[in-house]
């Protein structure tokens, strides 16, 4: 199973669970937080409807959800006036029966002695039952041209009492609350008893509470809604939630596999949206590449570079055994000739320097062979002065610039370059030893220092155009006699790239120029 699956799968549990829990709380939860909240409700509702009329003294700004069953009556403290109230109009009664006053005195009472509320005797201070039954008895009897009959029937009270409670509200305040039932319905009846300015206010205020039995049928017919609107929710939210985790893993996948069959080794960054943990992902696996294809250039320059110097290894070791074959062939044949006294060899005094002259340039040879196995690791720099290496140098040639009568003309700004001693020797002894082999005798070399190069004239030279461009491979040389063995230039190009220096060699008008570039010019220092 892929991601996309594992992720769809996984959220349309979690979504399944979340719709069963909420289901559960709208079957078994929602219908008694309802009712519970409508209790608040007319609580509230209550209180409201009595501080209203307290400070208005009417029921202009009053709103009730029952305006029928909602009445307040005023009570004064004194006299057998009381004064009723709702919505619908106002009423001024006076009482002129003992009875009734008797019941309005326990509600003067009462309401000036809150704190004995908890030990009414509710059959006792039934209010309603009992002042319906004076009404029965007496009201409509004689003063009015309409004769009222209460008739007694075999009904009994269908109203039966579930709770009651009291809420004090304010110091001043109570509201007592009952609820009955009538075994269909339940009803929430409460009575806010408040005094004020002498006056006893008593407000009055009935509502049907709902049934949880009526809500959860209600609840039930919508379900098929509400889990059909859900699935739909949670199918499209699952959906878009599983694209939106798995589409930048798929995009880092196919650009690491991208990466992986990539030939030309060219990096193309993933553009990653968000700081979130698979954006920062993203970004790493791009330092991640970046920092491979830095490392692979590197190995594939030094394998390049590996490469060069083995097939130059190769070339010149081939090379150097050829070239090492015509001395030793010519010093057998001297050395043969000597022992064997054939002709001319006789004469040992005459022959023998001629052996030594071949030795020594097969120990030439050999020297620079070995020399060669200087490497960039075996380099050690310090301050070297440029002016005394080239002194140096011509001072190591002295004889033969002696014996071909050279003039030497020198144009140097004394310089202290950081670098190997051994190897800037090397380079400088070549150029100058060149110099010397291929200008004619009685000829004219120039030497040129500056900050930026070391120039080296031999006037009177020339190279062959054919031969130039490989004067630096290795036993490249003319073809003239007692010129060398053709490592000098070779020789000098090596060391010269160990010490990243640039070297040129060309043809000019009368002679012939070589030009060592200084690049890293930070390594010199001039010398005041």
């Amino acid at each position: 199973m892929n991601l996309s699956k594992k992720t769809f799968v996984y959220s349309a549990i979690i979504s399944g669970a979340m719709v069963t829990l909420m289901i559960a709380y709208f079957v078994f939860m929602f219908p008694s937080l309802y009712v519970d909240y409508m209790r608040k409700s007319n609580l509230k509702e209550i209180k409201s409807i009595q501080e209203n009329y307290i400070n208005d003294g009417n029921y202009r700004n009053i709103s009730s959800s029952n305006p029928t069953a909602t009445a307040t009556i005023k009570i004064p403290v004194k006299g057998n006036e009381i004064f009723i109230s709702n919505k619908f109009t106002s009423i001024k009664i006076t009482i002129n029966d003992n009875e009734i006053l008797k019941y309005i005195e326990k509600v003067r009472y009462y309401s000036t002695h809150k704190e004995e509320m908890g030990n009414i005797d509710k059959e006792e201070f039934n209010f309603t039952s009992n002042i319906g039954n004076i009404f029965k008895n007496k009201l409509f009897k004689d003063n009015l041209p309409l004769t009222f009959e209460f008739l007694t029937n075999d009904y009994k009270n269908i109203y039966k009492e579930t709770s009651s409670k009291i809420h004090v509200v304010q110091e001043n305040t109570v509201i007592y609350e009952t609820n009955v039932s009538d075994g269909s319905n339940q009803y929430a009846n409460y009575i806010a008893i408040s005094t004020h300015n002498n006056d006893i206010i008593v407000s009055m205020f009935s509502v049907i509470v709902p049934n949880i039995g009526e809500i959860r049928p209600i609840i039930f017919q919508s379900l098929p809604m509400i889990i059909a609107t859900a699935l739909l929710l949670i199918l499209i939210s699952t959906i878009l939630f599983s694209r939106k985790i798995v589409l930048p893993i798929e995009k880092l996948v196919n650009h690491a596999v991208f990466m992986k069959d990539n030939t030309n080794r060219e990096v193309e960054l993933m553009k990653m949206e968000g700081k979130d943990e698979i954006a920062v992902l993203g970004e790493t696996l791009n330092d991640l590449y970046l920092k491979l294809n830095e490392n692979f250039k590197e190995l594939e320059k030094k394998n390049n570079y590996l490469s060069e110097q083995n097939k130059r290894q190769e070339v010149f070791l081939r090379a150097s055994s050829h070239q090492l074959k015509t001395p030793v062939a010519a010093a057998l044949l001297l050395v043969e000739g000597m022992i064997n006294e054939i002709g001319k060899y006789k004469d040992t005094k005459e022959y023998l320097p001629k052996v030594k002259i071949q030795l020594q340039s097969m120990r030439k040879i050999i020297d620079d062979i070995l020399n060669l196995n200087n490497s960039m690791e075996a380099i050690k720099k310090e301050n070297i002065n440029i002016g005394e290496i080239i002194d140096e140098s011509l001072l190591y040639h002295e004889v033969q610039v002696k014996l071909k009568e050279f003039t030497i003309e020198k144009d140097l700004n004394f310089l202290n370059i950081n670098t190997d001693r051994k190897l800037i020797f090397k380079i400088i002894d070549n150029l100058i030893n060149n110099a010397i082999n291929y200008t004619p005798k009685e000829g004219h070399i120039k030497i040129t220092l500056t900050e930026k190069a070391l120039t080296i004239i031999n006037y009177g030279a020339f190279i062959d155009e054919e031969l130039l461009p490989h004067i630096f491979d290795p036993f490249v040389s003319s073809n003239s006699e007692n010129r060398g063995h053709g490592l000098g230039l070779y020789i000098v190009a090596y060391y010269a790239n160990l010490l990243n220096y640039e070297i040129e060699v060309r043809n000019i008008k009368d002679g012939v120029e070589a030009i060592m570039f200084f690049t890293n010019t930070k390594d010199f220092k001039r010398i005041k």
